[in-house]
């Protein structure tokens, strides 16, 4: 076993080949793996299922916390859990099967298995789709901006395919770009019934998980389903934890119910595969990257990611949907995978699971310059906190960042209810508290000041901000932009209003949300994104359009005077 040699070396001389060597390597491991799992494996609490994988065969799984906070089932091994977006590989494995079988080919135009959608559908490729290089808009997002965002909220697969059709443009140029989007992965679900004449879960069981024995793996296309070993999701309050579930029932983007000890067998076909017909080129097609029409190689390939972590080679991908979080990370030539499934909105299983592996492969690893876990924390005054204080704007994905010092501490404002403290760990470096992932934010400094600040999650840069002077407004200039505003994509109204000398909008039956002027014609809300208004010939609003993450270029346009 050769991630338990690793640590084995560090301890004691192992013979090679010595089985109850191997066993002592694992308990070398083991309580360090557990010191990972502490804050989880509580009283009381939701936590995590973990799974150790080496050449096929667990070397150590557990499970830590507890299945339902009702009746203080503990978790294991065998409980079941959503996995979210882990999900994309198994849907995206279905497709490769219909495609090696000769149903589909991947090179299909979206428009010839979805005619009912617009023309710019027949730009788009099966392959796109699972690459998320289509640049449709994400219909979570899409969704979210009709005002059906809480756990609770239902529409149906029918309602989401009205709202994609509805759609007059993609995000970007088909094959130009990579942005993920769900949506991709629903009309995948809805290509494997439209080709095979099967559901994505009725395929899913007799072509994959059947095959493999996966018997507590589905793909959960009916939310009032009993599910046996169910591991319940929930999201932290402020006074313990709340049930956080769905009542959607939409798969492929998401929606396998699995275990730990099923994904164990999942994990083993990926070396000595036994689905579909073609054994190691299947394999080798689904985790190979796609490539954009310039040629320029990327890192997603059918549902996963293959990156390089520490110098080696590592396949991935992991799930967040209502109370439940992901991670399973693969590492192909130490034959070494790890799997972490979490029932609490607040768990970080992929720092989780990268941490297992360092326990594990380090030896293997290169050293490299990172934030530790543990951080020693720095004291600063107020004066020396203020010169990190100010607006910031990310361009890319067209938001706002703030900082400001409130009694004593640096903060980064979200919203006017949502903020996390930011702690110096370096020389303008800070660790933002109260994440699941690990959250360091770093500030380019010159003489005048900031320069650029720099967010990284779990070790990979996510956004560069610019300082910028926010526009200030007044009530009489914020007069001009009220009025309701139609979309004809989403069908839905937006109003917006002054409400105590603050420019609001309103959907028909969602509390008011502010809308705060950033610069030129550019508004922001946290939650649904940057507007940016469009004047007409005489210099009066006549609309504007909405960037929301997955979703660019939305139009509104003005329906009053």
């Amino acid at each position: 076993m050769r991630a338990l040699l690793v640590v084995l070396s560090v301890t004691m001389n192992l013979g090679p080949g010595s089985v109850m060597a191997a066993e002592r390597a694992a308990q070398v491991a083991r309580p360090a793996v557990d010191a990972l799992f502490a804050d989880y494996d509580q009283p009381g609490t939701p936590g995590c299922a973990l799974g150790v994988i080496e050449d096929g065969e667990f070397v150590y799984r557990r499970g830590y916390g507890s299945a339902n906070l009702d009746y203080d089932l503990p978790l294991t091994p065998q409980s079941v859990f959503r996995i979210g977006s882990t999900s994309k590989q198994v849907t995206a494995m279905a497709v490769a099967l219909l495609a090696e079988s000769g149903k589909i080919s991947l090179d299909d135009s979206l428009r010839t298995w979805f005619p009912e959608f617009p023309e710019w559908a027949d730009g788009i490729t099966i392959r796109q789709l699972i690459h998320h290089t289509s640049g449709i808009r994400d219909y979570l997002t899409l969704a979210y901006l009709t005002g059906k965002g809480e756990d609770a909220d239902y529409y149906s697969d029918e309602w989401v395919l009205e709202l994609l059709a509805r759609q007059r443009e993609t995000n970007f140029p088909p094959g130009s770009q990579y942005l993920y989007s769900n949506s991709g992965y629903l009309l995948l679900a809805h290509l494997v019934q439209r080709a095979s004449g099967q559901s994505l879960r009725k395929f899913s069981q007799e072509n994959i998980f059947g095959p493999l024995g996966m018997v507590h793996t589905h793909f959960h296309d009916d939310h009032t389903e009993v599910v046996p070993l169910r591991a319940y999701g929930y999201a932290p309050t402020d006074d313990g934890y709340q049930v956080s579930m769905t009542t959607l029932d939409m798969v492929g983007d998401g929606g396998v119910f699995t275990s730990i000890d099923d994904l164990l067998l999942w994990d083993r076909n990926f070396y000595n595969n036994i689905l579909g017909e073609t054994g190691d080129q299947l394999i080798e097609q689904v985790t190979t990257p796609g490539v954009l029409d310039d040629g320029t190689m990327m890192d997603y390939a059918f549902g996963l990611s293959v990156d390089d972590y520490k110098g080696l080679k590592m396949i991935s991908h992991g799930g967040a949907f209502v109370g439940y979080r992901a991670e399973m990370i693969r590492f192909p030539q130490h034959g070494f995978s790890v799997a972490v499934l979490c029932n609490r909105s607040d768990a970080g299983p992929s720092m989780l699971a990268r941490r297992v592996a360092d326990i594990y492969l380090g030896m293997h690893m290169i050293a490299i310059e990172e934030p530790p876990t543990e951080t020693v924390d720095i004291e600063l005054s107020s004066e020396e906190l203020e010169r990190y204080t100010g607006d910031f704007w990310e361009a890319e994905e067209a938001f706002a960042a703030e900082s400001r010092v409130v009694d004593g501490k640096l903060w980064a404002i979200h919203s006017p209810t949502r903020r996390n403290e930011l702690v110096p760990v370096g020389p303008n470096r800070f660790r933002m508290v109260g994440t699941p992932a690990e959250v360091f934010v770093d500030f380019t400094m010159d003489e005048n000041g900031i320069v650029e600040v720099t967010r990284t999650i779990n070790g990979e840069p996510r956004g560069r901000f610019k300082p910028f002077d926010r526009r200030q407004v007044s009530v009489d200039e914020l007069g001009e932009y009220t009025g309701a505003y139609y979309s004809p994509e989403l069908d839905t109204h937006y109003f917006l209003s002054l409400d105590g000398g603050s420019l609001v909008f309103k959907l028909d039956d969602e509390a008011p949300e502010e809308l705060t002027a950033m610069f030129g014609e550019t508004f922001e809300n946290p939650d649904y994104g940057s507007v940016i208004f469009q004047r007409d010939e005489n210099g009066s609003i006549s609309g504007y359009t909405l960037q929301s993450g997955r979703v660019r270029n939305l139009a509104f346009s003005k329906t009053d005077g």
